[in-house]
């Protein structure tokens, strides 16, 4: 059956109605499939004279329409499941085999190699090089089973990292460091980039409500239960009252945080749009700020509580000054990269990767909020010039090996050793988290009028928590270490587990909210 293109379809959430459209042929109107069914030969009206079929592609639904004349009402049409229902098991063999074969392989150059040591300067990139290969394979088996590639990717730098195969070792990781905060600043501009200014006023009062209901309702009802249960599971280096305020208030404020990287991410592979999505995206933006400000309020309150310093406002208009400067920084970022691509725009797939290398540099060099700037910058281009879309075509043309690297490399960062000894903790943690945000995304949705996909699904693009959430436990370690190590690593313990399991409901969400967009496909 062959697939007409360009081919643009849209359909309820039930996927039971669908219309299609094909300005293909110019000699005609557009064609155009109207269908309804569940699952069985439905009804149809087709203008055209061609079969016709088209796929979504995260339901793995096919819908076909064959045997049309033109102008002919009333043509079979039917639905089925392909790929969601049936695994294609000769895929998946083939491509655990070529997982094999590459492990096995660097697993002989690290064996039978002297001259390749995980210290020199070779063996990083080395290392590196295998991980994006296993990492991009690992992305498409998940795609087979029907989840993200980011799990996928996630699960190979975890299953090759040092806490499981050891093939990527600690050295490998701190070496590779500094090519992940390039990435995250390639995320971060994207995220940015897909925020519109014109979706953001349309959806001003869902973004408010539910960023204001997850900050009030998530902290305080993290800390209410957290103050009990730390005492109870008596964590060591986290005991007497004071400590576990202290420890409740910090873990109150990762509770809050959320991961844009894995957000954006998801929302690239899946090619989502919509209000469900600008939300998601909105919220995620403003609570990046919120969290820092939350942060550096709890840090005054925290040093008032242990006697060190006395509670002082000059540490919280120090982080106000610190989030002004890194806005203002993404304001003028966001003009240099309007200048490139108004005056030169060639090679825009290197220039923005080179871009986030640069806003890498600066954030880093004058000590500014590296996502923070890097979303201002991308939200600038896209809002306010005409060079918007030249920027995402660069970033739809490189995601791929961005991700896949920043998503591996994370997957090998995060350190399992700690979690036999407080997996109950983690575990009542991770499932409170997912209730509180459940129950305030349900309530700041349905106080500003959204929608009901909003107040249903929204909650699964806030479960994930990385960037963001890790600077602040490394942070707390530093400033308090007698109980800011168990807590980092509790803290590292969460982050692994909604890594894991947020992209997997995220996709979910998106699929429910009928924002996955529909693409059509060869049928060879």
């Amino acid at each position: 059956m062959p697939f007409l293109r360009p081919f643009h379809c849209t359909y309820d959430r039930n996927f039971s109605l669908a219309l299609c459209e094909n300005t293909l042929v110019q000699s005609q109107p557009a064609l155009l499939g109207l269908f309804h069914g569940t699952g069985r030969a439905g009804h149809c009206h087709w203008h055209g004279y061609l079969d016709a079929g088209w796929r979504h592609p995260a339901q793995g639904l096919v819908f076909s329409i064959s045997g049309s004349r033109y102008g002919s009402p009333g043509n079979r049409c039917a639905v089925r499941k392909e790929g969601g229902s049936k695994v294609n098991w000769k895929n998946i063999a083939s491509l655990l085999l070529n997982i094999i074969a590459v492990s096995t392989l660097f697993f002989l150059i690290l064996a039978g190699s002297s001259s390749v040591p995980h210290n020199s300067v070779i063996g990083p990139y080395l290392a590196l090089g295998f991980l994006i290969i296993v990492a991009y394979l690992f992305g498409v088996l998940a795609r087979e089973l029907g989840f993200p590639a980011l799990t996928g990717n996630l699960l190979a730098g975890i299953l090759f990292g040092p806490s499981v195969l050891g093939l990527i070792s600690h050295t490998d990781i701190q070496s590779l460091e500094f090519i992940n905060t390039i990435a995250l600043s390639f995320i971060a501009l994207s995220a940015g980039g897909e925020l519109k200014l014109k979706s953001l006023r349309e959806n001003v009062r869902a973004i408010s409500g539910i960023t204001l209901s997850h900050t009030l309702l998530i902290f305080g009802g993290t800390l209410i239960v957290m103050v009990p249960f730390l005492n109870l599971f008596e964590v060591q280096g986290i005991s007497g009252i004071k400590t576990i305020w202290m420890a409740a208030i910090m873990l109150s404020v990762v509770a809050v945080a959320k991961s844009p990287a894995s957000t954006i991410a998801i929302i690239h592979e899946y090619q989502a749009k919509g209000p469900f999505t600008d939300v998601v995206l909105g919220v995620t933006m403003v609570k990046d700020i919120v969290v820092l400000l939350l942060f550096a309020l709890a840090m005054g309150v925290i040093r008032g509580i242990g006697g060190a310093v006395p509670f002082s406002l000059s540490f919280l208009i120090q982080t106000f000054g610190h989030i002004f400067l890194s806005i203002a920084a993404g304001l003028a970022y966001g003009g240099l990269m309007i200048l490139f691509y108004r005056y030169v725009a060639r090679e825009i797939t290197v220039f923005i990767v080179i871009a986030a290398f640069l806003a890498n540099e600066l954030a880093h060099f004058v000590g500014l909020e590296q996502m923070l700037m890097c979303m201002i910058a991308g939200f600038v281009v896209q809002n306010f010039s005409r060079q918007g879309p030249l920027m995402i075509e660069g970033i739809e043309r490189s995601h791929l090996p961005i991700y896949v690297i920043f998503f591996s490399i994370a997957g090998a960062g995060l350190d399992f050793s700690y979690f036999g000894s407080v997996y109950l903790l983690v575990t009542l943690f991770v499932v409170l988290r997912a209730i509180l945000i459940f129950f305030s995304t349900a309530l700041g949705a349905k106080l500003t009028g959204s929608t009901d996909a909003i107040r249903k699904y929204a909650w699964t693009g806030f479960l994930t928590n990385a960037g963001l959430t890790l600077s602040i436990a490394i942070l707390v370690e530093k400033a308090f270490p007698e109980w800011g190590q168990p807590l980092k690593a509790i803290i590292i313990s969460v982050i692994a587990i909604n890594q894991i399991v947020g992209p997997v409901l995220f996709k979910i969400g998106l699929v429910k909210s009928g924002e996955v967009k529909p693409q059509s496909s060869s049928n060879g």
